[in-house]
Formats: structure tokens, C-alpha cells, sequence
């Protein structure tokens, strides 16, 4: 890399002809964090869809009769 200034230079071969995205570390943490709590709901989702499918889930009109039927259990 070569700095000339207020312009740095990033070789081609450095970047093998992909497009190059520069972030301040405040947004890539802030979208490294992001993705982390998008990657847990969808974990959540994907947890209950199998639950779902697998007839491992309740039907209730609010979560006190919910809770109610759980406690059944």
C-alpha cells in the first residue's frame, strides 16, 4: 500500500479485482453486532419452526392462558 497524502493506494492484487469497502471500527463492530443478534433470532426461528413441526407447541389466545396450559404440562 502506498499513502500519498490524504490518498491511499490499495493494489489490485491485494483486493484480486473484488470491490473494497473501507469502515471506521465503530461500524464494523456495530455490524459485527448486528449480525451476531440476527444470527441468535434467527436461531430462535428456526428452533421454534422445528418445535412447530414437531407438534412440541401450544395454541392460546394471551399468555396468561398460555402459561396456564404449559403449567398443565
Amino acid at each position: 500500500m502506498k499513502n500519498t497524502g490524504s490518498v491511499l493506494t490499495i493494489p489490485k492484487k491485494m483486493t484480486k479485482g473484488e470491490e473494497l469497502i473501507v469502515l471506521t471500527r465503530r461500524e464494523y463492530e456495530n455490524s459485527v453486532c448486528r449480525s451476531r443478534e440476527i444470527l441468535g433470532v434467527l436461531k430462535i426461528i428456526a428452533e421454534g419452526e422445528q418445535a412447530y413441526r414437531e407438534g412440541n407447541t401450544i395454541s392460546a389466545s394471551s399468555l396468561d392462558e398460555a402459561l396456564k396450559i404449559y403449567a398443565k404440562r
